[in-house]
């Protein structure tokens, strides 16, 4: 399966960051940047990834992706200040960020120089399987983390506890009812119904209508992948979710000013 390719080599590398850096180094670092942050925005801040999830309407996370395993590369020509500018156009809440590199074409750069230029809330978008990516999207400037409950089984609670110590606001995402129960017995505030399967990368909006009726009501409810339209928007909208996480449909229609009227319609009546 992709999935076990992608974990294995992140794996890897990650273990070959820690000779670089050992990770008690970084975790230093992190928290030395933690406390810098308390200093400068108060002790009890509110995260500001949570904050542009839970406002009125339906919140919107444009994704910064320029391939995936199953579609190869969306973005030939991939210039961050462009795609930067037309987010901002589009008045998206908030931006995910793809760090994976051999399968997404991701990279921590694109992060870091993003984090220079805004302040629009960044959730860095990974696939977590050591603390050690923790202290790193700490360090890059990023406000959210994604943690994937078929990824860390068990340890999500863990993670969970280790990233909301470090300021970080972990959107946890989910694809069945099993691993929506195990995101709610550790009470996590972000799920995110990723509507691909992880293991086919087959997509299907059914998942999100089969799930999002069983997410607590003070929870902020997150609909990813397949909405390729304005349509899919209104229907993600129409099923209650709180927010969407949007990449490859935008990815496609940088240039697109038609697609872009149209958004910029339902985001004004959708607010």
């Amino acid at each position: 399966m992709i999935l076990d390719q992608i974990l294995e080599i992140k794996k890897e590398k990650v273990n070959l960051r820690k000779k670089e850096i050992p990770i008690e180094e970084l975790r230093k670092q992190a928290m030395q940047k933690v406390k810098y942050d308390r200093e400068i925005k108060g002790e009890n801040f509110e995260n500001p990834f949570k904050a542009a999830l839970k406002k009125e309407g339906l919140s919107v996370i444009g994704e910064f992706k320029k391939a995936s395993p199953s579609k190869g590369i969306i973005v030939q020509d991939f210039n961050l200040k462009e795609i930067f500018h037309y987010y901002n156009f589009l008045g998206v809440d908030a931006f995910s960020i793809l760090t994976e590199e051999d399968f997404f074409l991701g990279c921590d750069d694109y992060l870091k120089q993003i984090r220079k230029i805004s302040h629009t809330p960044i959730l860095r978008k990974d696939f977590v399987l050591d603390f050690y990516q923790i202290y790193e999207a700490k360090l890059l400037g990023a406000d959210g983390i994604l943690l994937i409950a078929s990824v860390l089984k068990d340890s999500l609670g863990k993670f969970y506890e280790e990233a909301k110590k470090y300021d970080l606001q972990p959107l946890v995402e989910i694809h069945n009812k099993e691993e929506l129960e195990l995101a709610l017995k550790y009470d996590c505030e972000i799920i995110g119904i990723n509507n691909r399967n992880l293991k086919t990368f087959k997509v299907s909006l059914e998942t999100t209508k089969e799930l999002i009726d069983l997410i607590p009501n003070d929870k902020i409810s997150i609909a990813e992948s397949g909405i390729m339209s304005i349509t899919d928007f209104e229907k993600m909208k129409e099923l209650g979710a709180d927010g969407v996480l949007v990449g490859e449909l935008f990815m496609r229609n940088i240039d697109n000013k038609e697609f872009k009227e149209a958004y910029k319609q339902f985001r004004n009546q959708s607010i």
